[in-house]
């Protein structure tokens, strides 16, 4: 399960129904004729054929009694619309049915995380969970930076946030949920890290990324050549920018119109192939379609940049650690998730979650 934070997890996913819910046409009823059905006041669709098979050709055109009303319990009442009463017992199914196999797999690897901190002694208080928060704002408003960090535009990154939410149907909850797991992650990648020796290759690798020769490049990330064919002839039309915001499918650098952070020749966070056509394109070049990793890219240098004058000998060594540090703990932490979530022994006892969930997973052991 790929869980690059950029929230894509959290898209609702729209099942099929169980086995045994069809209309009077033997076709499966949908979650929403199901939930809005009258509680008392119509008939199911099985109850409908048997009325009808029952019936004499000289009665098949005379209106059909009601059945009468089930009692409705009054705690069950979600909402009374002209009379009729919506049972919180509907919602909640058709909840299950659209967003209960998401909820669950975030439930599932926070509680799986929780465990993993209990285990190690970590405790995740507010204020990892607010930190939380705060990282993921800082990389929403600012996803593309330089070695240094931006000031966070407080007022912006919350109202990008809230747009982001919106565009993916995200509750403010789900928000919650999702920064209560990167809090519990966050701590214990910290842990393991600290643990880890900072080596004199790494450091200079570091250094490298830091100091070294730099590209800046557009991207434009697709996911056939089918794509790529629609994306060449918006760039023809539109430029390069604008065919990124709108086709590119990595959410993050499209709406900086493709633009990507500098990065050097051996910078590990840029696939080979992307950084050795990179170095050999000049200022406002575009590349031919790249395959990489099961996707599509079409890139155009933005700007080149010398490298810097300081030399190894001469940088701040514990800045340098400190980078270090946090992309392995970053690292760690997308490798986390998987982890944690896939050695998770899940036990679903909703027969239709649980067929839903092993469909989607088949490939845990």
């Amino acid at each position: 399960m790929s869980r690059a934070w950029v929230v894509a997890g959290f898209c609702a996913c729209l099942s099929s129904l169980p086995a045994g819910c069809t209309d009077d046409r033997g076709t499966a009823a949908s979650p929403i004729e199901r939930a809005w059905e009258s509680p008392g006041g119509r008939n199911s669709s099985a109850e409908s054929q048997a009325v009808t098979r029952q019936a004499s050709p000289a009665q098949s055109s005379a209106p059909v009694s009601s059945q009468p009303e089930r009692p409705v319990s009054p705690d069950d009442v979600l909402a009374v619309v002209n009379g009729a009463p919506i049972r919180r017992s509907a919602v909640i199914s058709l909840l299950m049915e659209s967003h209960g196999l998401n909820t669950l797999e975030g439930l599932i690897l926070l509680t799986a995380a929780r465990q993993k901190a209990a285990a190690m002694s970590l405790t995740v208080t507010q204020a990892d969970i607010k930190e939380a928060h705060e990282d993921a704002l800082r990389r929403l408003a600012a996803p593309v930076v330089g070695t240094d960090r931006p000031p966070l535009d407080r007022a912006a990154a919350e109202n990008l946030l809230r747009e982001f939410l919106t565009a993916k149907n995200i509750s403010a909850r789900e928000w919650e949920l999702r920064m209560e797991q990167r809090a519990f992650i966050a701590k214990i990648a910290a842990a393991e890290v600290a643990r880890t020796s900072v080596t004199e290759e790494q450091l200079r690798l570091q250094f490298e990324q830091d100091y070294g020769e730099k590209v800046q490049i557009r991207h434009i990330q697709l996911a056939s050549l089918a794509e790529v064919t629609r994306a060449k002839a918006l760039l023809a039309e539109r430029g390069f920018e604008m065919a990124a915001r709108e086709m590119s499918n990595n959410e993050l650098t499209a709406s900086q119109g493709g633009l990507m952070p500098p990065f050097t020749r051996n910078d590990p966070a840029v696939a080979p192939l992307l950084r050795e056509a990179a170095f050999s394109l000049k200022v406002g070049e575009v590349s031919t379609a790249i395959h990489e990793q099961n996707r599509y890219q079409i890139i155009k240098v933005e700007r080149h940049f010398p490298a810097g004058k300081t030399s190894f000998a001469g940088a701040d060594k514990a800045k340098l650690r400190a980078r270090v540090i946090d992309q392995l703990k970053r690292q760690r932490m997308e490798d986390l998730e998987n982890e944690l979530f896939n050695s998770a022994v899940v036990d679903v006892r909703d027969p239709n979650l649980g067929t839903r969930f092993r469909n989607k997973h088949r490939q845990r052991k």
